[in-house]
């Protein structure tokens, strides 16, 4: 009877084992899928600092958009800025571009929810997002070469070694400023404290509020080695009974830096640096030096 138990114990575990490594195989086809989308990383081509008297944008040529003062016969259109937000007047140009729906003169660009609010012309794609008070148009070439030409990121083997149960010790009201590759300090909110074990050792990481999700900024000693130099990020599902949860460092992922020079990546907090290296999750990107 008792080997009988034992068989049936090492059966489920087999399974739970085997679905972990199948959602990590179908993790990292999303990942490609996402860096390579749209609204990915790869497509990055600028972050242009706006300044209220040079509110129009214009076609300098086939490969660069630009601020002026004034406009001309090559001005896609004129951002008007509010106290807490920025709209944009659309020239015939881009009004008669399709994929502008619905075709409005004059249209919210921030704030707006999380992946809307981008307007194209021809291969061009830009939003606008805000950082430390300041406001940027991030521009994509949606026909970028580095699209066609990427491989997929390397990352270690699915090692449940490196799947640990946590517990959520909540923090309320309460925010911390953390520098991003900028320089600037961006205010973010504090959802708790994760609480784990490895080796012998109990260790904590700080959570941040991401869009409502659980976040987690972290390095460890393959950071600059193996991994990208200033650490990686991870989503963390929300606690079930009594705080506890899953802290999965095989779906640890590069910052959008590892991928282009125009991102605003946060830097994970001192807090956040373990001890130990962490073989799970993503690599360095091939190329990136």
């Amino acid at each position: 009877m008792k080997t009988w138990i034992l068989f049936l114990s090492f059966i489920a575990f087999a399974g739970i084992a085997s679905a972990q490594e199948s959602g990590f195989e179908q993790w990292k086809i999303k990942r490609t899928a996402e860096l390579t989308g749209e609204d990915g990383w790869l497509n990055l081509v600028g972050l242009i600092w706006m300044e209220v008297d040079s509110p129009y944008l214009v076609e300098v040529n086939a490969t660069t958009l630009s601020f002026a003062e004034k406009a001309g016969s090559s001005a896609l259109g004129k951002f008007e800025f509010g106290p807490d937000s920025v709209w944009f007047v659309a020239s015939d140009l881009v009004l008669n571009e399709a994929r502008n729906e619905p075709k409005q003169l004059r249209k919210l660009v921030f704030p707006t929810e999380y992946g809307t609010g981008g307007l194209y012309y021809k291969n061009w794609k830009w939003s606008i997002i805000k950082r430390g008070g300041e406001y940027a148009l991030r521009l994509r070439d949606l026909n970028h070469l580095r699209i066609q030409e990427f491989t997929a990121t390397p990352t270690f083997d699915y090692n449940s070694a490196f799947r640990f149960p946590a517990k959520l010790i909540p923090r309320f009201n309460q925010t911390l400023d953390i520098p991003n590759v900028l320089g600037q300090l961006i205010s973010w909110k504090v959802i708790g404290i994760l609480q784990f074990e490895y080796g012998g050792q109990d260790f904590e990481l700080l959570v941040l509020d991401e869009l409502g999700k659980l976040f987690v900024l972290f390095s460890d000693s393959t950071s600059a080695l193996d991994t990208y130099p200033t650490g990686r990020y991870l989503y963390v599902d929300p606690p079930a009974a009594k705080g506890m949860t899953y802290l999965d460092f095989n779906f640890g992922y590069n910052p959008p830096c590892a991928y282009t020079a125009f991102a605003t990546c946060p830097i994970p907090p001192k807090s956040n640096r373990l001890p130990f290296p962490v073989l799970a999750g993503e690599k360095m990107p091939e190329g990136h030096k």
